[in-house]
């Protein structure tokens, strides 16, 4: 053990890929190196020894990690989630790579990096008991190992007590000196493995069936540039890379899938004052018409268009603040999702009229009125921002626009109030609610949150699997409505002001929208927290309710037939079955009592008609079920009875076929009355359980009330059926009793002449025909045994008709003398049938075992028989005959097992043939007979010294190859060490 640990730890690392070819040694490196390398590895093993790696799987002290039962070992890889069908490969020989089946071999993924145990250099391993799965995989088993294929890694292994052996690879081997973890980690690995190559198989096999049609074919572009360059031929190359790469991108794309406006107030620089020396009259006019120009350069009203544009912006934004924003009236309650729809479809035609209609309309009623006025303060056509901004058109656009923001504010502040008010239709029970632990203690009918105004929302209880359910999802409500909210305060934040549409001579920045209301305004804040504060509390009653329905889930989900079926399994009596129908009526009517049609809790109108419907019914249906189980119960009782009814008048109606069936059937007959008496007492208790059906009034169908009244009726048929059987027997018996006689006559002729026969047949003696000879003694030990059955038969009858026994004793002796003889011919019939298989066979596929048996056994049958035919030479004659024929087939056995050696080589056989003088090729596989023929018995010698050359040889390959595997070890340790250390110069 020592040794094989020091192996295991100085092996190098493997190539985790078994497939990768190892390159060989380099020419460069020194032949005296590895001279002093290979001399030198006692001294330095503790520098070539290579580190233990993490898949090392041999553990030196395994009484403390090993495993020794099957089951824990198995227990161990299902953690491990690895399967006994893991090791399995389909039946048929072509898989189907669209199924998940799969089809390449576990063990070509073994990763034999965790293998460090050399079954050639140690040989401990022989005889020790391992656990392993052979075919059918079906579960891990104690198996020992007799042998090991050093080519192919294959395992033989068989149970104890047992000539059954089994090929299997490395990875279903598991020996008690491994570590279970890394074993069950190395199936893993190669599972993996195996995965993944069949996934990349399979998704080759995907892009390469995939008919593209052209679609991934280049462009015209791109084919006309290649073929101008470099040909079709290039081309043709290429245009097949290049679908293929696209396919597979296609294909890997189809699994992973699909601001503020500054006001200035104007200054006034001139005073009002007159002159000191002007008079006081003159004063006064000049002054009145100094105050009247000044007016009316100061005021907007100088002019009748304008007063009647801004009359026409008046009616404009009188007709936007009357413009509904939102849906707030319904006649019947509606879902969430259809009153959302509802919602964008009247926000988007007000929207739409907000900053199209309203900015169009503003526009062409100033455009048209002011146009009138032309050149001055109000010309609509100025083109300079210097001339604009001292104008009094300035002016009056931002009177309009102030007009305009103050209705959008009032259109804003009106919708969002008539909009909460809306859908917070006060219940004060909803908002009196404290605590989030709310729960529904009243009946599931009357609701203590009924509000003063119609519910809103329509929502449809429904029952799912783990818990009941709403139509609507009750947490997506605040969102939802606030949602709706906020969007139309946002969208209400981009409506254009009418400075660009109608000062078309100037340029305007694109951003310029009117003023609305902010989402942080004071009153939609207030509006916004009533809102999520009624309906935030409003869920709690509302989810109350619906968990106090999870008590049906198991009533909705029950599955009629299983029910059924679990009541059959119980196998309950009438009784019980009648208290379990009254049990399904007394639910359904509670049902219809205690669930409701619909219910209103705050702004919520609940329909619960489907689901209590669906309740109500599955409480029918189970009713209906049990009834129709109970009626089927009744049928199969009464059918069984009317069979017993059947099958006591088809026995007493039988056809007589010979004076015992008579007397069979007259013993029958007796017990007719009991059992009449016993079916009528069965058919009463059968008659109370029709009554419980009756009592639920069950109609019953037409056949299964025809079947009740015919059991009823079958006594007295059957009673009368008794007396014609009688009649019918007593002219059956004169009948068989003719019979007899005749048959008596023919048995005592067919004895004369088999005993006349076998002494005519017993004096033939020819070994010739041994096969003949065999089918005719056992043709005629057969006609004997049933000679004299039909004695016993005869006899039978002779004591029912009350006439003396025949007797049978010659019988017996013919058969006693004629066993010797049967014996003899069998015997040697069946050893030359096993001697032809012997020779005829390959060589290969012959039993030594099987044949050493099978000539003791037919030795010693046929020494059994010398002293029964002492008195008749000829037959002795013919004994000690095959005696000597199986005695000459045993020197055969020797060359047998010589030519039967495993280390037999081409070479060897080729030998064989050159010293012994065969022309032709010789192997295991040619039978015996060809080896008889060239008088191989002959040269038992020449034979023994090849097979003996053939094992040194063997010993002396294996010897070679493990020094083989010795240098490589060594200078492979030697090159990771060059490696390292170039590595850490580097590093440095």
């Amino acid at each position: 053990m020592q040794r094989k640990t020091a192996r295991i730890i100085s092996q190098p690392q493997l190539d985790p890929m078994p497939w990768r070819i190892s390159l060989p040694v380099t020419k460069r490196q020194s032949s005296k190196e590895l001279h002093r390398l290979s001399t030198s590895s006692k001294t330095a093993d503790h520098i070539l020894r290579a580190p233990k790696c993490d898949k090392y799987q041999f553990i030196s002290n395994f009484t403390h990690r090993r495993l020794t039962d099957p089951r824990e070992l198995e227990a161990l890889l299902k953690e491990k989630g690895i399967d006994n069908v893991t090791f399995c490969l389909p039946l048929w020989e072509q898989t189907d790579l669209s199924s998940g089946a799969h089809f390449m071999p576990l063990a070509l993924f073994d990763d034999c990096e965790y293998d460090t145990f050399d079954p050639d250099v140690v040989g401990f391993w022989r005889n020790m008991e391992v656990i392993a799965i052979t075919t059918p995989y079906t579960r891990w088993r104690s198996y020992t190992v007799i042998n090991h294929d050093p080519c192919t890694n294959q395992w033989e292994v068989s149970e104890r007590d047992s000539t059954t052996s089994y090929l299997i690879p490395r990875l279903q081997l598991y020996f008690p000196f491994e570590d279970p973890k890394k074993f069950a980690e190395r199936i893993g690995t190669a599972v993996k493995a195996r995965n993944t190559a069949e996934n990349a198989i399979r998704f080759r096999f995907l892009c390469k069936h995939i008919t593209s049609n052209g679609c991934f074919a280049p462009g015209r572009t791109l084919e006309q540039s290649i073929l101008r360059r470099a040909g079709d031929e290039i081309y043709g190359v290429f245009k097949n890379l290049y679908e293929d790469y696209h396919i597979g991108l296609a294909v890997g794309q189809h699994l992973r899938t699909d601001g503020s406006v500054a006001i200035k107030q104007p200054s006034f620089s001139h005073s009002l004052r007159p002159p000191k020396d002007v008079p006081v009259d003159e004063l006064k006019w000049e002054r009145i018409v100094h105050l009247l120009d000044r007016f009316r350069r100061r005021t907007l009203l100088c002019d009748t268009n304008v007063f009647h544009a801004l009359r026409l912006v008046n009616q404009e934004c009188e007709m936007v603040r009357k413009l509904p924003m939102f849906v707030v009236a319904s006649d019947k309650p509606i879902p969430l999702e259809e009153y959302e729809k509802l919602n964008l479809t009247q926000t988007s035609k007000t929207m739409k009229y907000l900053q199209n209609t309203w900015i169009e309309r503003t526009t062409m009623h100033l455009h048209r009125l002011l146009s009138r006025i032309g050149n001055g303060h109000f010309n609509i056509g100025v083109g300079r921002w210097e001339i604009y901004n001292v104008m009094k058109l300035k002016r009056l656009i931002e009177q309009v626009l102030y007009r305009m923001q103050d209705a959008l504010r009032d259109l804003l502040l009106d919708s969002t109030a008539a909009y909460v008010h809306y859908l917070v239709n006060d219940c004060s029970a909803v908002l009196a609610i404290e605590g989030e632990d709310y729960s529904w203690d009243g009946n599931l009918i009357d609701s203590p949150f009924e509000p003063q105004r119609p519910a809103v929302f329509y929502l449809l209880l429904e029952m799912g699997p783990d818990m009941p359910y709403y139509s609507t999802d009750p947490d997506t409500f605040p969102e939802t409505l606030r949602h709706i909210l906020d969007d139309i305060l946002r969208a209400c934040h981009f409506i254009h002001t009418i400075e660009p549409s109608l000062m078309q001579s100037l340029i305007f920045a694109e951003n310029l929208y009117l003023s609305s209301v902010g989402l942080l305004d004071c009153a939609i804040v207030k509006q916004r927290e009533a809102l999520l504060e009624y309906y935030h509390k409003a869920l709690l009653p509302l989810q109350a309710y619906a968990a106090r329905y999870a008590a049906y889930r198991e009533l909705f989900f029950t599955n009629v037939k299983e029910f059924v079926e679990q009541i059959k399994n119980a196998d309950k009596s009438s009784s019980e079955i009648k208290e379990d129908i009254a049990f399904q009526i007394r639910m359904r009517e509670n049902l219809e009592h205690t669930v409701p049609l619909c219910i209103v809790i705050g702004p919520f109108w609940i329909n619960v008609q489907p689901l209590r419907e669906a309740l109500i019914r599955k409480r029918q249906e189970l009713t209906a079920a049990l009834l129709k189980m109970l009626t089927e119960k009744l049928r199969i009782k009464t059918a069984d009875v009317i069979t017993c009814y059947n099958a006591i008048n088809e026995r007493m109606c039988e056809k007589p076929v010979s004076i015992e069936h008579i007397y069979d059937i007259r013993a029958y007959m007796e017990e007719v009355p009991e059992l009449v008496v016993r079916l009528e007492d069965r058919m009463r208790g059968i008659l109370y359980e029709y009554e419980i059906l009756e009592g639920f009034l069950h109609n019953l169908p037409d056949a299964d009330f025809q079947q009740k009244w015919n059991a009823l009726a079958y006594p007295r048929s059957v009673l009368k059926q008794m007396v014609s059987v009688k009649e019918f027997h007593e002219s059956e018996v004169d009948r068989f009793r003719k019979q007899q006689f005749a048959d008596e006559a023919a048995f005592t002729a067919s004895i004369e002449d088999i005993n006349a026969y076998i002494s005519k047949f017993t004096t033939l003696y020819d070994v010739s025909k041994v096969s003949e000879m065999s089918v005719e003694v056992r043709r005629l030990w057969k006609t004997v045994q049933e000679l004299i059955d039909q004695g016993h038969i005869m006899n039978r009858r002779q004591e029912l008709f009350e006439m003396a026994p025949i007797s049978l004793n010659n019988l017996y002796e013919l058969r006693s003398n004629f066993s010797a003889y049967r014996e003899l011919w069998t015997v040697a019939a069946d050893y030359l049938k096993l001697e032809e298989t012997w020779i005829g066979n390959p060589l290969a596929s012959v039993d030594l075992d099987g044949v050493r048996r099978g000539l003791q056994q037919t030795h010693d049958s046929l020494k059994d028989l010398l002293p029964l035919f002492r008195d008749q030479p000829q037959l002795l004659a013919v004994v000690e005959h095959f005696i000597q024929v199986v005695e000459a087939f045993r020197p055969n056995l020797d060359i047998m097992e010589l030519l039967k050696c495993p280390y037999l080589e081409a070479i060897h056989w080729g030998q064989l043939a050159k010293e012994i003088g065969v022309k032709g090729k010789l192997s295991v596989d040619v039978g015996f007979d060809v080896f008889l023929e060239h008088g191989f018995r002959d040269h038992l010698e020449t034979v023994r010294r090849v097979v003996v050359k053939a094992e040194q040889l063997r010993l002396e390959q294996e010897a070679r190859w493990a020094e083989e595997e010795r240098i490589r070890q060594i200078e492979e340790a030697y090159r990771r060490a060059r490696a390292e250390r170039r590595q850490n110069r580097t590093e440095i």
